[in-house]
C-alpha cells in the first residue's frame, strides 16, 4: 500500500512537471518594455550611437517581436557590413509582416512596400560564394569562417558578408586544405578544393575518378614546383661547367710553366726541347680555349637557373572568368 501511494505521488509530480515545461520554455513577453526600449533605440540612432541603438532594438525584439523592430535590426546589420545577415533580417520581416495579426491592412501594405524596396537595394550588394570540393571523400567537414557548411550546401551560391573569409576542408586520412579569399560587394566567386591523401606530397594526388578534370588542372598547380626544379638543374649543371673550366685554367697555367722551364731561351734551345715546348704551348692554348667556353656556358647556366628560380611562383594558383546568364564568375583554385 505504501509503495502504491509513493508511485501515485511520483506520477502526479511528474505530470505537474511535464505540464509546466511548455510554460517555462516560453519567452518572456513584455510589450510595454519592448515599446520603451524601441523608442530609446530610435533616440540613440538619431544621436549617431549605432551600437547603443542596435542593442536596444535587439532586446525589444526579444520582448515583443515586431516588424518595425526587425527592420531596425536589419539596418543595424547593414550598417556594420553584415550584408548576408541583413538580407535574412529583411526576408524575416516580410514573413513576420504576413503572419502578424495585430495590425491593420494599411500598415501591413506599408511595411511590405518598405521592406521590398530595402531588399531591392540590398540584394545586388550581397556577395555570393560557391564552394566546390572535387571527389568529396567520406567524412568531409567543411567550414566557412566560423560556421560549418552542410554537405548539401556544396556547389550552391550562398550569400556571404563582404571581406575576407577562410574556407577549411578536412577529412580523415586527408590533408587539411585552407583557402583564404577576399570577396567584394556584389561579387560572385567560386572556390574549388581538391583534398589529397595525407601520405602524398602536395599536388601529387592521382584520383581514381574525375581524371579528366584533374588532368587539366594538375599542371597549373605544379607549375611553380616544376620551374624551381628546372632552376636547380640548370644551376647545378652550370656549377659543374665552371668547375671544369677552373680545372682547364689550372692545366693551361701548368703547361705554360712547363714549356717555359723546358726552353727558357728559344735562341739557344735544342730542337727536341723546342718541339716539346711548342707542343706544350699548343696544348695550353687548347685547354685555355676549352676553359673559356666552359666558363661562358657555366655562367649562362647559373644565370638562367637564377632567373628561373626567382620568377617561379611561390604559390600555384589558377583562375578563370566564367560568363553566365546571371553575371560574371571568378573561378579557380586559390
Amino acid at each position: 500500500m505504501i509503495r502504491m501511494k509513493t508511485a501515485i505521488a511520483a506520477l502526479a509530480l511528474s505530470s505537474i512537471l511535464l505540464n509546466s515545461l511548455p510554460a517555462m520554455a516560453q519567452p518572456v513577453r513584455d510589450p510595454a518594455a519592448a515599446d520603451e526600449l524601441f523608442e530609446h533605440g530610435k533616440a540613440l540612432l538619431q544621436a549617431g550611437d549605432w551600437t547603443g541603438a542596435c542593442a536596444k532594438f535587439r532586446v525589444s525584439m526579444d520582448l515583443d517581436p515586431a516588424v518595425g523592430t526587425l527592420l531596425k535590426i536589419a539596418r543595424c546589420d547593414e550598417h556594420v557590413q553584415k550584408l548576408a545577415l541583413a538580407l535574412h533580417d529583411y526576408r524575416a520581416a516580410l514573413e513576420l509582416n504576413r503572419t502578424k495579426v495585430d495590425q491593420t491592412d494599411a500598415r501591413r501594405a506599408e511595411l511590405e512596400a518598405f521592406t521590398r524596396a530595402a531588399l531591392d537595394q540590398l540584394e545586388p550588394r550581397v556577395p555570393q560564394l560557391r564552394v566546390v570540393v572535387d571527389d568529396p571523400p567520406p567524412g568531409l567537414r567543411l567550414t566557412r569562417g566560423d560556421e560549418e557548411l552542410p554537405m548539401a550546401a556544396l556547389g550552391e551560391d550562398l550569400p556571404v558578408d563582404p571581406g575576407s573569409v577562410e574556407i577549411v576542408a578536412s577529412a580523415p586520412g586527408y590533408r587539411t586544405e585552407r583557402r583564404a579569399v577576399v570577396i567584394a560587394e556584389g561579387a560572385r566567386m567560386e572556390v574549388t578544393i581538391a583534398l589529397a591523401p595525407a601520405s602524398e606530397e602536395p599536388f601529387a594526388r592521382t584520383p581514381a575518378t574525375g581524371a579528366a578534370d584533374h588532368a587539366s588542372s594538375a599542371p597549373t598547380r605544379s607549375w611553380g614546383g616544376a620551374r624551381r626544379i628546372g632552376a636547380y638543374t640548370l644551376a647545378g649543371a652550370g656549377i659543374v661547367a665552371l668547375g671544369v673550366a677552373g680545372y682547364f685554367a689550372i692545366e693551361t697555367v701548368s703547361k705554360v710553366n712547363e714549356a717555359s722551364s723546358d726552353c727558357v731561351n728559344l735562341s739557344a734551345c735544342p730542337q727536341a726541347e723546342f718541339d716539346m715546348a711548342k707542343g706544350l704551348i699548343a696544348q695550353a692554348r687548347n685547354t685555355q680555349t676549352a676553359g673559356f667556353v666552359l666558363l661562358a656556358v657555366g655562367g649562362s647556366l647559373v644565370g638562367a637557373g637564377a632567373v628561373l628560380f626567382l620568377t617561379a611562383p611561390k604559390h600555384d594558383r589558377a583562375a578563370s572568368v566564367v560568363l553566365g546568364p546571371s553575371g560574371a564568375w571568378v573561378r579557380g583554385t586559390f
